[in-house]
């Protein structure tokens, strides 16, 4: 497990020292699902279909989706079969 870490706080850094490395954390089990109109249905949760977890998040700096499918190229929990979903960030201007 602690060599794995190391794949993990590697695979960080490399990101950093790009300048491409916002956030991330990883999520704790549990949680709540809210849900309905306005909110009026609230379950324990997550739910998520099949096997899939979300099991943590990344945000990154990347000039384009393409960019940002290559950072993954080395992600480490691919041994575990593990993977990555690359989502775009809408940003909203206020």
């Amino acid at each position: 497990m602690q060599a794995h870490m190391g794949k993990w706080y590697a695979w960080i850094e490399k990101l950093n020292k790009a300048g491409k490395y916002i956030t991330g954390e990883p999520l704790l089990p549990g949680g709540k699902l809210v849900s309905g109109k306005n909110g009026k249905s609230v379950t324990d949760g997550p739910y998520t279909e099949g096997k899939e977890v979300v099991g943590g998040f990344f945000l990154v700096n990347a000039d384009n989706m393409e960019e940002a499918v290559k950072m993954c190229d080395d992600y480490p929990d691919y041994s575990y079969g593990g993977s990555v979903q690359v989502r775009q960030v809408m940003k909203i201007e206020m």
